[in-house]
This record gives C-alpha cells, structure tokens and sequence, in this order.
C-alpha cells in the first residue's frame, strides 16, 4: 500500500482493500478529488462493506460490475473490470456480466459497458501474451 498508516484500523484496513482491489495510487487519486470522499469510500464502502464476510472478493468483482455497468458509471467500472481480473474472474466472465446486463438495465447499459471493458481486456490479454500478468 502506498498510503501512510493513518491510526485509524477501519481507515487503513479500507484503503488496503481498495488498493489490492482497485490498485496502487487509487487513494492518492480519490484524495486529490476528494479527501473527504477518499476516507468515506475508504471506510465504508472498502473496511465495512467489501471487508465483509460472506462474498468473495471475486463475488463482489461481479456485482460492482453489474451495478456501475447499470449506473454507467464509466470510469468506475473500468476501475472494477481491472479489480475482477484481478480478483480471477475470466475476460468471458466480464462479458457475460456486462451482456446480462441488459435484461435488467437495457441494452444501451451493456452496450455502454462493452464499449468501456473491451480496450481493458485488450490490455490484459497483450499483458498475459507476454508473460506479464495483469495489465490492469
């Protein structure tokens, strides 16, 4: 983590999860928006809510997927498409999220979500075609 320890356990404990899941120098960029944002999303969203037990890191890749996909909210999703790779979910599997989707959200939703995964899963397949990982 490239965040200082702030002595706050909670605090910590979510900005860690968030950076293992959305990567290193997301709190950096959440901060320069936001710091009052950061340790909300920090705190809550990452210690409470995916600190919880009962999903899996891959689980909850999922569903953010589905629900920012359904918000549209572009660039989140591409932080949480990056995540689910990450967390194992297959580039077939980011697929089948997105194109389901549609029943529920419309297929301007999916659609839009293609559009916003695909260029990441380009990159993540160059980067596991040459032995490099996760590109995300």
């Amino acid at each position: 983590m490239t965040t200082t320890p702030s002595g706050d356990a909670r605090l910590d404990r979510g900005r860690e999860l968030a950076e293992q899941h959305l990567g290193e120098g997301v709190i950096e960029r959440w901060r320069g928006v936001s710091p009052a944002l950061e340790e909300l999303t920090s705190a809550f969203g990452f210690a409470d809510l995916w600190g919880r037990p009962g999903l899996s890191r891959r689980d909850r890749s999922i569903v953010a997927m589905a629900i920012t996909a359904t918000l549209r909210a572009e660039p989140q999703l591409g932080w949480h498409v990056r995540g689910a790779l990450g967390a194992g979910v297959t580039p077939d599997e980011v697929r089948e999220v997105l194109i389901a989707v549609s029943g529920l959200a419309g297929f301007p939703a999916a659609w839009t979500a293609l559009e916003v995964a695909e260029p990441i899963l380009a990159e993540h397949a160059a980067g596991s075609a040459d032995g490099g990982g996760d590109a995300g």
